[in-house]
């Protein structure tokens, strides 16, 4: 979760950016919507699956655009963000990778340098992701659910960045639920639930198999959770209830998340301890997809378009 820049500079020093950096900032050149942050998750997982199968140490700096580039289709891409195929997962994908494509990461961290009695400022501004590959085989297709039906078939080649490559590699990554963040939706929910994921400050031991902590409500952190637009504070939270509620109805690791008044404001939030003890909590959830092939159902125009396009290519191979 990165707090947005507003006239060039951060709005205020971002709750998750001091947990997660030191002391400094982080912002964005744009802000990013839910659907963004799915597709950059999904292709991050790619990613870090791609590294792992390959062989050889030839560039551990991750220098070469060719070693840092996920290599997949629109059906693989669609099935990892929607759980869904079609005609309109894919013109939104195209649009969220521009949008992802042209954003820029601004940081600044600072570093005390004891031996000489000096503060070494660290200023960086960073893209999510390089070039954008993809080839597409054009058919003669009339209607839009044919369309549809065979689109997946276009090769993508999306290169992420050296930095956030350099990190996902080095596992200083959040790795996310794409099926929870999914059923949270587009709102705040999902928004809420991502921040509670990369907050660092949860107890290293916990009691009864849980762990507890509690978030204060500053302008810092309602910025960050995306609640910081409300004329009131009282809205805020209210607003921030509602999302807890639905996050703790959706997701079996989380037990509780409210606001509550413990000197001041604070979000409290109570979880299962562990992420292994989560991802068990996890596995037989009913939100849990078993991927487009099993879920889908097989529609006469795709049967047909898959016919015509085997027959052409057997012909033109005779």
């Amino acid at each position: 979760m990165l707090e947005p820049v507003t006239r060039g500079e951060p709005s205020d020093e971002a709750f998750v950016a001091r947990c997660l950096l030191g002391a400094g900032w982080v912002g964005a050149s744009r802000r990013l919507s839910m659907l963004d942050l799915r597709v950059w998750a999904a292709l991050c997982g790619m990613f870090h699956a791609q590294h792992l199968r390959a062989t050889g140490a030839g560039d551990p700096d991750l220098g070469h655009a060719d070693t840092r580039t996920v290599a997949t289709t629109g059906y693989q891409l669609a099935e990892r963000v929607w759980a869904d195929d079609g005609g309109w997962p894919y013109r939104r994908l195209l649009i969220s990778l521009g949008r992802l494509a042209s954003a820029r990461v601004l940081m600044q961290t600072v570093e005390q340098d004891l031996d000489v009695a000096a503060l070494r400022v660290h200023a960086a501004n960073l893209t999510l992701l390089g070039d954008l590959v993809m080839e597409t085989t054009r058919l003669d297709l009339r209607s839009p659910r044919e369309w549809g039906a065979m689109k997946g078939s276009t090769s993508l080649r999306v290169e992420i960045g050296r930095w956030p490559a350099q990190q996902i590699v080095a596992q200083r990554c959040t790795w996310l639920d794409l099926d929870l963040l999914r059923t949270l939706g587009p709102g705040l929910a999902g928004r809420l639930f991502v921040a509670l994921e990369a907050w660092a400050r949860w107890p290293q031991q916990s009691m009864d198999g849980g762990e507890e902590t509690a978030i204060g409500l500053g302008v810092p952190a309602l910025e960050s959770l995306g609640v910081g637009g409300y004329g009131r504070a009282e809205r805020a939270r209210a607003a921030l209830n509602r999302a807890g509620a639905k996050v703790v109805a959706v997701d079996p690791a989380y037990q509780l998340v409210r606001c509550e008044k413990r000197g001041g404001w604070c979000l409290v939030v109570r979880r299962v301890s562990g992420a292994r003890a989560r991802a068990a909590a996890r596995r037989d959830a009913p939100w849990r997809s078993p991927g487009i092939a099993a879920t889908k159902r097989q529609r006469a125009e795709r049967s047909a378009v898959r016919a015509n396009v085997r027959d052409s290519l057997a012909n033109g191979a005779s």
